[in-house]
């Protein structure tokens, strides 16, 4: 799955792709955006049917599970004795945190080594029945993002003459151009390309995008304060 698809960034470029372009959308381009956001927000936030994770008990109320919103929790152990979820039970799950609280007063265990396991399922999808459809601003910076890396490339490939690509060391038969023009003026007419090379160099999230993305971000609740 992923957090955009190719209908997506065909809308956002306007254009319509072929099934080439489309296949490098799909395999690179969206997979790299998605990688980006996930990054800038510290989890992953396409939907994963099952995740295990362990932690060291602490004698604390909570537990912060690393990905969320969370669909379902499959199994919670402790010591090796299975927990229940519920009020009137041992924990009380809050799905867009991540969060797992102890009920009745009770803690998570005394200082002990990964001796509390969870077994759930997180993320966003708009084809998993059970969870979260992915926010449209997250698909929107995807499919964004994914269109801007197209964009480069096409620009790339598009300042050439058919053919394939090289060195006049590798083929010196081949009339392929790798053109960078600039900036070129013959008489009245004029034209300036932007440079490939300089699209391939911005950063991957643009200002706007990481403010966007930063209500994604996860916060963890101590007894200290606040920590991203």
């Amino acid at each position: 799955m992923a957090l955009s698809s190719v209908s997506d960034v065909e809308k956002v470029l306007g254009v319509d792709l072929n099934t080439t372009d489309e296949s490098t959308v799909t395999n690179l381009f969206i997979p790299t955006a998605d990688q980006a956001i996930d990054n800038f927000v510290g989890y992953e936030l396409d939907y994963t049917a099952s995740i295990t994770e362990k932690f060291d008990g602490d004698n604390t109320e909570d537990l912060f599970l690393s990905r969320s919103p969370v669909v379902s929790v499959t199994s919670v152990t402790e010591d090796g004795n299975a927990l229940s979820e519920g009020n009137s039970n041992d924990y009380v799950l809050y799905s867009n945190l991540g969060r797992l609280r102890r009920t009745a007063l009770e803690t998570w265990s005394d200082a002990k080594l990964q001796n509390i396991t969870v077994v759930y399922s997180a993320g966003y999808s708009d084809s998993e029945g059970t969870a979260q459809d992915v926010p449209k601003d997250v698909k929107y910076i995807s499919a964004r993002v994914a269109a801007r890396l197209f964009a480069a490339s096409a620009s790339l490939g598009t300042q050439q003459s058919t053919g394939t690509v090289g060195t006049h060391l590798s083929d010196n038969t081949s009339d392929a151009k790798f053109q960078m023009v600039k900036q070129e003026k013959i008489g009245d007419y004029s034209v300036v390309y932007e440079s490939p090379m300089e699209l391939f160099s911005q950063d991957l999230l643009t200002v706007e995008e990481k403010r966007a993305l930063s209500k994604y971000k996860r916060q963890f609740f101590t007894s200290a304060g606040i920590l991203d």
